[in-house]
């Protein structure tokens, strides 16, 4: 499914080329399993950008489809560099505090499920699990309890809600968004 905005389908089409490579790798010794538990991980990681980054492109696009200044983008774009945690209630907040759109309007009208969410929220929580240390040295170690099977059933998840959150657009006679 093409993405209206062509940034955010050159950043899922280089997403979907890491996952790729990463499926090909042949575990075939102790060290190549290792290598591919990690790579699990950064397929968790690589997601949780994309996410992140699609959050913050739509946001900014609505913005400059909005009529905001350059002072008022600038600001933005100060702004969202302290969105880094994209669950979906954070994603939500995030929507309606920048646009005043309520995200919550594509589950209503059935164009992703409460299941999308969770496997939204199990991808950043999968990567949070595992790029953050505690103060005890028995978490040090993976965390990863996912592989690839998991990732790419709650990657299309995450593809159904950004799919849907790229088709937000500025109404000017309404001067409100929609979708």
């Amino acid at each position: 499914m093409p993405f209206n905005a062509p940034d955010l389908e050159t950043y899922k089409a280089d997403l979907d080329n890491n996952i790729a490579a990463i499926q090909k790798l042949k575990t075939d010794s102790h060290a190549t399993i290792k290598i591919q538990s990690l790579l699990n991980i950064t397929a968790y990681v690589l997601a949780t950008r994309f996410i992140e980054g699609a959050i913050k492109h739509i946001i900014y696009n609505c913005c400059k489809m909005r009529g905001d200044t350059d002072t008022q983008l600038t600001a933005l774009s100060s702004e969202l560099k302290k969105f880094n945690n994209p669950e979906f209630t954070l994603i939500r907040d995030e929507m309606i505090a920048k646009i005043n759109f309520d995200i919550l309007q594509g589950k209503t009208a059935g164009l992703f499920s409460d299941s999308d969410v969770s496997f939204l929220n199990e991808i950043v929580k999968n990567r949070h699990r595992n790029v953050h240390a505690t103060f005890d040295p028995a978490d040090w170690y993976n965390k990863n309890l996912k592989d690839l099977s998991d990732f790419h059933k709650e990657y299309a998840g995450v593809v159904k809600i950004v799919s849907y959150l790229d088709t937000i657009h500025y109404n000017h006679s309404t001067s409100a968004f929609s979708h």
